[in-house]
């Protein structure tokens, strides 16, 4: 397996600090200059809105103001991933105040997309649909309740919410096909949080644990349409239960991240908003944003699998 040179984590340290937004800067800076952990929190805040949810392009493909489930799902991923899940933080409370009260909730979950997207600048894949919602929601909601059974007040309406949801996500797997984009990873997520916990044994976790490792195989393995996922989408360590029987392509998609890496720069971003050129000024900002935000995800990546030293 290779091993990114120092001389490549300079150049991308370079960039990531000429161009990040403070918020990834902050997070760049946690993860490989030991940074802390309030520098995170303190650059959140300015996504954060007085309902507790989080808006304001805090992701990077929607410039959506209000506060949306998706965003307090990315926002609790970033937190969970400074090892802060400290949930007595006025930043977690306000969190949960926002997903126990949005009106943007249904029997199927945390909503995908909201109406109010459509005013701002963004992704076509953030347009509202309510069709699509059924199963884009199943992603978020499948993570979001991991984490509210692990870390949230098991006297709260949130919890039971959350309990709740998450049986009727295990019954899902059972009949349907469409995980929308970020199912099966949810679902990963999912697993994982209930492996911590006593309450396991409530839902129908050896399905669970059965069929995922089925759909990640299938997701990493996908000959029949050509579309082979990445697999560091699901395997985050040698310690992920998935690790062992995707061995071979984590480490072919390992290489593939220092092999891609133009020179003396940043990862290229493999998309766009398809909107007609309408936003044009507005996602080469995004652009922006977003490769920063990738050589940060990257070399995580890197070094999780110690393909790096810092």
């Amino acid at each position: 397996m290779k091993k990114l040179s120092q001389e490549a984590y300079q150049e991308i340290s370079s960039w990531v600090h000429r161009n990040a937004r403070p918020l990834d800067l902050a997070l760049w800076q946690y993860h490989f200059e030991n940074g802390s952990k309030d520098a995170v929190i303190s650059a959140l805040k300015f996504y954060q809105n007085s309902d507790g949810g989080f808006g304001n392009a805090i992701d990077a493909d929607n410039w959506n103001p209000n506060s949306t489930p998706y965003n307090a799902y990315i926002v609790i991923k970033m937190l969970r991933q400074i090892n802060f899940t400290d949930i007595t933080h006025p930043m977690y409370q306000s969190i949960f105040n926002y997903l126990e009260n949005t009106e943007y909730k249904a029997e199927y979950g945390w909503f995908f997309t909201i109406p109010s997207n459509d005013g701002y600048p963004h992704g076509c894949w953030w347009d509202y649909n309510a069709q699509t919602n059924t199963f884009q929601s199943i992603g978020i909601t499948a993570s979001l309740c991991g984490f509210i059974l692990r870390y949230g007040d098991n006297k709260s309406k949130l919890y039971e919410m959350a309990f709740s949801y998450v049986k009727m996500l295990i019954e899902k797997l059972k009949s349907t096909t469409d995980y929308g984009d970020m199912g099966v990873f949810g679902y990963c997520e999912l697993l994982e949080d209930l492996e911590a916990l006593d309450i396991k044994e409530c839902f129908d976790y050896t399905y669970l644990r059965e069929k995922v490792a089925i759909l990640v195989r299938e997701k990493i393995n996908n000959e029949k349409d050509n579309f082979m996922a990445n697999p560091l989408e699901f395997i985050l360590s040698t310690n992920s239960r998935f690790y062992e029987e995707n061995k071979e392509e984590v480490e072919a998609a390992l290489d593939l991240i220092i092999d891609e890496r133009p020179e003396l720069g940043v990862w290229n971003i493999p998309w766009e908003w398809y909107d007609g050129g309408k936003y044009s000024k507005e996602f080469a900002i995004s652009e922006n944003w977003w490769k920063a935000s990738k050589a940060i995800e990257k070399l995580l990546q890197l070094k999780n699998f110690e393909q790096f030293d810092i």
